[in-house]
């Protein structure tokens, strides 16, 4: 089974668009994964945004995500992980430091590295490496091997030795996912496709390209997700 670590669905304010279930799953099928993980949009990401993430996940072959926003709302373990998106600063621009002095932020590590749940954090390198030295018990995820928060190479010196720290491939060109496997080997990189900035089967075909032993592909592709979101898979 392959499954898909990053997809937006809902309605998005922002693009004037939604994200249908049925679309998610279409696209499933074209591509031959069999489950993802899915989480709101920023501009539905609130409680309400989340508990109807709950709702569809009843009803479809996915996995709900947690949305937290700079009220920081504490996760349950009904989601198996949590979306960082640029808290309290501007989506894909820049990130608001301040938010690292949050007198709520230590409660949600907490809570988050009690449940075990990794984080799909998007920020700037020196914001992201901030928190992963404030945190170092929290596992983060973080999209696009960098590449919204930076340059994927820079992210890649900061963390090569951070365990903690691994990386999906949504968006990311088929050399530097593979640079990222060569030296951090297939444990520590997730398959993602960032529906619907990115299409399923595109992505996907960009891991297989790489032509990686049937471990390394099956890791990426499986094992890393459901390892690190403690998956339960029938």
């Amino acid at each position: 089974m392959i499954i898909d670590s990053h997809i937006h669905i809902g309605p998005s304010l922002a693009l004037n668009t939604e994200v249908t279930p049925s679309y998610v799953v279409k696209s499933m099928e074209k591509a031959g994964v069999g489950r993802c993980l899915v989480f709101p949009f920023p501009s539905y990401g609130d409680v309400y945004g989340c508990e109807w993430v709950l709702e569809i996940c009843e009803k479809y072959p996915f996995f709900p995500v947690f949305y937290v926003t700079e009220k920081f709302e504490l996760p349950d373990e009904r989601f198996v992980a949590v979306k960082w998106h640029w808290v309290g600063g501007v989506s894909d621009s820049y990130s608001n430091y301040d938010t690292l002095n949050s007198k709520k932020l230590p409660a949600f590590a907490e809570r988050v590295a009690e449940l075990g749940m990794p984080v799909i954090f998007e920020e700037e390198l020196k914001f992201t490496s901030l928190f992963v030295e404030k945190y170092p018990e929290v596992k983060l995820i973080i999209p696009h091997l960098g590449l919204l928060g930076g340059n994927p190479l820079d992210f890649l010196q900061e963390f090569r030795d951070s365990e903690n720290v691994y990386f999906d491939t949504a968006l990311a060109s088929p050399f530097t996912i593979k640079k990222f496997v060569e030296e951090l080997g297939s444990e520590r990189i997730l398959y993602g496709s960032d529906v619907p900035f990115g299409e399923m089967w595109s992505e996907l075909s960009k891991v297989k390209r790489l032509e990686l032993n049937k471990k390394d592909e099956k890791r990426i592709l499986f094992d890393n997700v459901v390892e690190l979101c403690g998956l339960k898979i029938d």
